[in-house]
């Protein structure tokens, strides 16, 4: 049941990313931990409905019910044409949470039955709960690289109601029994029958809006973990481009490719001659070719090809177009390669299918020109909006990967958005990363601005950035030949743009004065790669409307479901607990409440952590997802089985204590110099050493949860509710770990989460002291049993077990 929910989750994600908004990932995880929780507190609130020998049953139906409400959301989501403008934000995240909270609700109650009414067995139940999930997380990687995500969607339900035929058919239940092999049955059949339509290129449920649109006249369509590209006609039109200097008058023919119905680029059709490609000079994206002759260039983001033909058409030798999407580079290879001419098997051109920042690292290949333009996908991947693959591109240390692999006087050409009045931010931030990087590559500060020029047409500003000094006659002779094509010159060797620019350029600018700033410049880095948030958090509070631009709505949904995970703790965690503290002592309520609140919060901060800073090192956004959390729910698992069903020796709960600390510190330190040191390693070395840092981290965190419900044994009528405050608590880190990785980085988030785990190990010493004190007590000989009759309050039995209404429902909301 684990494993198909992680894999329904993950297939939310996707959904969310094409037909709503990238951002709206981000509601996936916390969806996900809102249902599990709703359906922890429905096992809590009706005992007797889930009693023990009601678990076979009760499991089937819930089963059932997910498969089928399941695949019923995912449905009615594809067919509805969904629009969000940001005035309509909180009810689209209203109206998206009923309706995928409720099967995810159902799936809550099938782990929880599992994990708290089964005998208790250690840590193996839990084991076989995070083994579940890793095995659903690689699972659904390969999934959607053979079929389309409605039929997995189907087949995630026919699974489904199958674990719950298994689960009751030795329970004499025939009723329950039949409907679930009916639904596994059912949507099994229908699976297959959509994949084989989707196979064969005819008609089958597919994405009939996305984003207000409605998705008509497709030729191609590829779903993949982190993406959905779309080809449709654009016939014989006006070339494509992004900052014209000059109005082409020709027409071309053309097709137009969508990454998750948002970001879009063209596939031109080339048939050999150059000549009608000549529009291609008068984009300011190619100004770098203007500057100085380029022999070897490096595109990275193929895209459509647009940017290949161009380093064809300015005489290009050698180019590597380095592509991170598989389906484009099937667009391009395979599909559409008549169409595009091919340019796989242009002389001098290799397209190449990989993270550009990574391949480059272990290239030896150099180069004269690194061009980036406009690479900014709007497309959230499977591991979540948290692992957006062109944010990395645009850092510190990344410039810095790029200086690298340029040849004597190459140079960094990156082409972003620009308006004048209202867009100067990423303008303003390229210029804060060029002067950081240009510094650690040892460029003197008060020279920079003669590594640096900035052209302009339209809204595209394309920022040229060189680790060698441009001399006075390259400058000239460059400027001359940009004037006479038109590009307006905003920066160069001495051409200042305004006061902010020449304040960040000159190598001086400071913490203080980019907060006074009216937006976030600072220089994104990897440890806080949000290139395209440049709002603050605290903009959202003084003046909501002007901070909420299209790069920074993330912000806003990332706000707002803080706000919803805070109202959800209050009714599901402080609720409960406020109840319970009118029976139970908070002495003996407080601690395992705080325990298990703590570990939520502490794994979620964790595993974000190390998946943001792993991507890139790894090479590819899927390997965040395939390796990382694959690893550590694995490893996470196997750590669960080391704790037996026995109450652990005081010793014992030390040594994991100790050594869960000590492995998150090694961690914590060792992966930025692990990343930095290896970045030049062979993919399968990097996965390697990956598993290795990942691994004794989490095999100690997948202790702690069993390890709490074997000391809080006990109390063993709370375990449900224990499992909900774990589950609601993740829900919250897991969007707390994005806005605390935006406001103070990366490193700071992963030591807060740290930090959680020192809270929870203080929580079970502080209880396990409490113990000792009452065993102490109880092995006194000397009470008799007159002294126990006058004094009943201090029966060691009567303070061990927390008191419980009759009513349980009364207890907790």
């Amino acid at each position: 049941m684990a494993s198909v929910t992680l894999s329904y989750q993950i297939l939310i994600t996707r959904f969310f990313s094409v037909m709503l908004y990238y951002h709206f990932a981000f509601a996936a995880i916390s969806l996900a931990m809102l249902g599990l929780t709703r359906g922890a507190m429905e096992v809590y609130n009706n005992p007797t409905r889930y009693a023990p020998e009601r678990v076979g049953p009760e499991f089937a139906r819930h089963a059932s019910w997910f498969a089928v409400t399941g695949v019923g959301a995912m449905i009615c989501f594809l067919c509805a044409p969904v629009l969000v403008p940001v005035e309509y934000l909180w009810l689209a995240l209203l109206t998206t949470t009923i309706a995928f909270v409720i099967p995810l609700s159902a799936s809550g109650v099938c782990i929880t039955l599992l994990l708290t009414r089964m005998p208790y067995s250690g840590g193996w139940l839990y084991a076989a709960d995070l083994a579940g999930a890793a095995v659903g997380c690689l699972g659904i990687i390969f999934v959607l690289l053979v079929i389309d995500p409605v039929s997995a969607t189907l087949g995630i339900g026919a699974m489904a109601a199958g674990a719950g035929w298994m689960v009751v058919r030795g329970s004499g239940d025939v009723r329950t029994l039949r409907l679930s092999g009916a639904v596994a049955l059912s949507l099994g059949a229908a699976a297959m029958v959509h994949a084989a339509l989707d196979v064969s290129g005819k008609s089958h449920l597919g994405v009939f809006w996305a984003k207000g649109t409605q998705q008509t006249g497709t030729l191609f369509e590829r779903w993949n973990t982190y993406s959905r590209v779309r080809v449709t006609a654009m016939g014989e039109s006006v070339p494509f481009g992004w900052g014209f200097s000059r109005t082409p008058t020709t027409k071309i023919d053309q097709k137009y490719l969508d990454i998750d119905a948002d970001a879009a680029t063209v596939i031109t059709r080339f048939d050999g001659d150059l000549g009608k490609l000549g529009y291609l000079k008068d984009d300011v994206i190619n100004g770098a070719y203007l500057v100085q002759p380029t022999a070897d260039v490096a595109v990275v983001g193929v895209g459509g090809g647009r940017d290949v033909l161009s380093a064809l058409l300015f005489g290009a030798r050698k180019i590597s177009g380095i592509e991170i999407n598989p389906a484009i580079f099937e667009v391009l290879t395979d599909k559409f390669a008549d169409f595009s001419g091919h340019l796989d098997k242009q002389p001098g051109v290799s397209l190449i299918n990989a993270e550009a920042r990574s391949y480059i690292n272990h290239s030896s290949d150099r180069y004269d020109l690194v061009q980036i333009s406009l690479i900014d996908t709007w497309a959230a991947t499977a591991a979540g909006g948290l692992t957006l693959t062109e944010n990395r591109l645009y850092t510190v240390e990344a410039w810095g990967d790029f200086y690298r692999a340029l040849k004597p006087r190459g140079m960094l050409s990156v082409s972003r958005w620009y308006d004048p009045s209202t867009h100067r931010g990423e303008f303003y931030r390229l210029v804060s990363i060029a002067a950081e990087a240009l510094q650690r590559s040892g460029g003197p500060a008060a020279g920079l601005k003669d590594h640096l020029i900035a052209l302009n047409v339209g809204n595209i500003v394309n920022v040229i950035t060189r680790p060698d000094a441009f001399t006075s006659a390259e400058w000239q002779a460059a400027r001359t030949r940009l004037e006479a094509q038109g590009f307006k010159i905003l920066m160069g060797p001495d051409v200042a743009f305004d006061a902010v620019t020449t304040k960040l350029i000159s190598g001086t600018a400071d913490a203080a004065y980019f907060a006074s700033l009216p937006e976030n410049v600072t220089p994104s880095t990897d440890d806080n790669p949000f290139f395209f948030y440049t709002a603050r958090f605290g903009d959202f509070v003084a003046a909501p409307m002007s901070a909420r631009t299209h790069n920074n709505t993330a912000i806003t949904m990332t706000l707002a479901l803080i706000a919803v995970a805070l109202v959800a703790c209050l009714f599901y965690v402080v609720g409960p607990f406020i109840r319970l503290a009118r029976t139970t002592p908070l002495a003996t309520l407080t601690p395992p409440v705080t325990f298990f609140c703590g570990i939520g919060i502490g794994f979620m901060l964790i595993e974000i952590s190390q998946m943001q800073r792993l991507m890139v090192f790894l090479g590819h956004p899927v390997y965040g997802l395939s390796v990382v959390l694959f690893t550590i729910l694995l490893f996470g698992g196997l750590g669960s089985t080391t704790v037996g069903a026995r109450s652990p020796r005081t010793r014992d709960v030390i040594t994991r204590l100790v050594a869960l600390l000590a492995t998150l510190a090694i961690a914590g330190l060792l992966t930025p110099a692990l990343t930095t040191w290896a970045r030049s390693e062979t993919t399968s070395m990097r996965i390697v050493l990956s598993i290795l840092l990942l691994a004794p981290p989490a095999f100690c965190m997948g202790m702690m949860f069993p390890l709490g419900l074997s000391i809080w044994r006990r109390q063993s009528e709370l375990h449900p509710y224990f499992w909900s405050a774990n589950g609601i608590m993740s829900m919250l880190a897991s969007v707390l770990g994005m806005a605390l990785s935006i406001e103070f980085g990366i490193a700071n988030t992963y030591a807060l989460g740290v930090a959680l785990y020192v809270v929870c190990a203080l929580m079970i010493v502080v209880a396990g002291r409490k113990m000792s004190r009452m065993a102490l007590f109880a092995a006194r000989p000397a009470i008799s049993p007159a002294m126990v009759a006058d004094a009943p309050s201090i029966q060691p039995k009567q303070a061990e077990t927390p008191a419980v209404p009759a009513r349980t429902s009364e207890v907790a909301g």
